[in-house]
């Protein structure tokens, strides 16, 4: 691969994880938008699948930012796409995945699927203040690591 090669793949995939995150974004700011409107009642299962998308979109750009290896899994299990980049995001970037985190992913992956089936799951306040709390965190996560620069390797 010639160095106009490389730079135009690793454009693509730069461009790739933004999408992500961008439609990320568009699914937490939708959540915090219907949580906020003057619907009656509050469409709490919608709510709370936006969250979760939110942090399945972010954990994707992670994927996607740290190439993609194996290609882009297709399940909405957040912790599942967090462990995709676990070993590679301890050695480039140092950081560890905490419990805490994963605890808060396992949370909302539960409103990937059930909430889009009508008596599937039911949703109170308390679940869409938690689902509205873990995936801004999550999101905010993601943003910072990616931001992130890489530690130098041994290697290097």
């Amino acid at each position: 691969m010639n160095t106009g090669d490389k730079n135009a793949c690793e454009n693509d995939q730069e461009e790739e994880y933004r999408e992500w995150l961008a439609f990320a974004r568009i699914d937490y700011e939708s959540a915090k938008y219907l949580n906020g409107a003057p619907f009656h009642p509050r469409p709490l299962n919608v709510i709370c699948y936006h969250c979760q998308q939110a942090a399945e979109k972010g954990a994707k750009a992670l994927i996607v930012y740290f190439g993609n290896q194996g290609g882009m899994p297709k399940i909405h299990d957040v912790s599942f796409l967090l462990n995709q980049v676990k070993h590679i995001l301890q050695e480039r970037k140092g950081i560890t995945i905490g419990e805490d985190l994963l605890l808060m992913a396992d949370s909302l992956s539960k409103y990937g699927v059930a909430p889009r089936y009508p008596n599937e799951i039911e949703v109170e306040d308390h679940d869409v203040k938690k689902a509205l709390a873990d995936s801004g965190y999550i999101l905010q996560w993601v943003e910072r690591i990616i931001g992130l620069p890489d530690i130098p390797s041994e290697r290097s």
